[in-house]
């Protein structure tokens, strides 16, 4: 009686596998349609948000299309020292960070991080940072 159940399982579960793999299909089809949808819907968003700049005399708003990459520690570090380099009087966190091009709290994150890689003099906002 084992032997007969045996090719029934074998045959249900032959069967599972099949319907999984048409459940993932439709899920990838249904995931191609959905991005094709969103890149019609982006492209007339931009058509709409040109036709109102046109209207109003204004320039178009910027839609992002993509996520920002994230900027190395090795580059973070090449342009604070960068920045140093090019003051010899010293510069505080903001000066560094305008100078630079990164964020305010990269280049505090940074200098916090990496405190004795430079001198520092004063406290708080009329602390400067000089290069070692």
């Amino acid at each position: 009686m084992l032997t007969q159940n045996l090719p029934m399982e074998n045959d249900v579960q032959s069967q599972i596998r099949e319907l999984e793999h048409r459940i993932q299909a439709l899920r990838s089809s249904q995931i191609d349609e959905l991005q094709q949808k969103l890149k019609e819907a982006r492209e007339t968003v931009i058509q709409l948000e040109a036709q109102i700049a046109e209207i109003t005399g204004k320039a178009p708003v910027a839609v992002p299309v993509a996520r920002r990459k994230r900027t190395s520690s090795q580059e973070v570090r090449g342009r604070i020292l960068k920045a140093l380099s090019a003051a010899p009087e010293g510069l505080s966190q903001t000066e560094i960070s305008e100078i630079s091009g990164l964020n305010y709290n990269t280049v505090v994150l940074f200098l916090k991080n990496h405190p004795k890689d430079f001198k520092t003099t004063g406290v708080l906002r009329s602390k400067r940072y000089f290069l070692k």
